[in-house]
């Protein structure tokens, strides 16, 4: 039987809980021991128990999920063609329940940031923080005894639902701010929502942004804030505890709110509730990206071990324009870092697959 290469079948959370459960199977057998593999996109609405009874969302065309966290964790372990293997699988339960083999893709990978660790270090900061032991026990949307599945973390979904912010974008926005609300009580407004997205999403190079790109940002940000305040404050599982009060200014309570939503929902505590800047400047300490990328720079594999920069353009009315340089990755025999100093964890280096990785240029309607 051929096989497809794009899926048009609607999948709903029951069609996906089986296609998972079967792809179980496989990998199991190719691997022989559990994988896990981490996504972000309409399918965490779904699969979510918490996001999905406050999601409009009941079926998607796709799981998107990160090829290249995942190739990296098995290289880590001497495992140089893992995502090839995993395709298989992949491509397996696509011919058993005839539908496109990207029912599960990575085609946004293209447009996800890297970012540089205080030592220099190349590293994949969305795959880094989405692995931390909070978000894994929180938001792990799918496991079986060959297969685990881990939601990338609240505010780089958000983070990422903002750059394309088309179709259900503002709604599951809506449902993940809402998911804040339920385990802190936090009181979103523009001002509390834009500082925790620039703080925690930091590489996406918001500090960059020209003065059309901060306004149309800050626009999404409060139309977001405007339809959760517009729309029920209870959701079907249990009530706020906290109206979501506007405000114009940082105030005590958002201050708090912030370092209540940082400590729950980042990876990294926070010793008390900082300012806006100081969080940012705390975390930026052992994050460092000098200076930080403009949004929608990634990384390319180029035939050799460089890796180039490109700047890819979001759709209208955000007019990013596009630059180039070039960068070499770092080469890491080890990575161990020490962890004496400081609460926060050194993101690691990232390991270079031996074979280079050709990547294009996928339209922002992918993702």
């Amino acid at each position: 039987m051929s096989l497809s290469p794009h899926n048009d079948v609607q999948l709903s959370r029951d069609f996906l809980l089986a296609l998972l459960s079967e792809l179980s199977v496989h990998v199991l057998q190719e691997f022989g021991c559990q994988i896990r593999i981490f996504i972000h996109g309409g399918a965490v609405m779904i699969l979510h128990p918490h996001l999905s009874t406050s999601s409009s969302r009941r079926t998607t065309r796709d799981i998107d999920y990160i090829r290249r966290a995942f190739g990296h964790e098995w290289r880590k372990k001497g495992v140089y063609d893992a995502e090839e293997r995993l395709q298989r699988c992949i491509n397996a339960v696509a011919v058993k329940f005839r539908i496109g083999t990207d029912w599960m893709n990575a085609d946004p990978d293209v447009a996800l940031p890297f970012a540089h660790n205080s030592q220099g270090q190349l590293y994949d900061p969305i795959y880094h923080d989405s692995k931390q032991p909070n978000n894994t026990d929180m938001n792990t949307v799918y496991e079986s005894k060959g297969l685990v599945v881990i939601s990338v973390t609240m505010f780089w979904g958000v983070a990422l639902k903002l750059v394309r912010y088309k179709k259900e974008d503002p709604t599951d926005i809506v449902a993940m701010l809402r998911h804040g609300t339920k385990l802190n009580g936090v009181q979103w407004t523009p001002p509390i929502m834009e500082a925790w997205i620039k703080t925690l999403c930091w590489p996406m190079g918001y500090n960059s942004y020209k003065p059309q790109q901060a306004e149309e940002l800050r626009n999404r940000i409060r139309d977001a804030v405007h339809q959760l305040q517009s729309s029920p404050e209870n959701s079907p599982e249990e009530p706020s505890h906290m109206p979501l009060v506007p405000s114009t200014a940082q105030s005590p309570p958002v201050l708090s709110s912030l370092h209540t939503m940082s400590s729950s929902l980042a990876p990294h505590p926070f010793s008390q509730p900082p300012s806006a800047s100081s969080l940012r400047s705390l975390y930026m300490s052992f994050h460092s990206l000098s200076p930080p990328a403009p949004m929608g720079e990634r990384m390319r594999r180029s035939s050799t071990t460089s890796l180039r920069h490109h700047t890819f353009s979001p759709p209208m009315p955000l007019l990013f324009t596009s630059s180039q340089s070039s960068h070499t990755i770092p080469h890491s025999h080890s990575h161990s870092h020490s962890h004496s100093q400081s609460p926060f964890r050194m993101p690691e280096s990232w390991v270079a697959a031996p074979p280079p990785l050709l990547f294009q240029q996928m339209p922002s309607s992918a993702f």
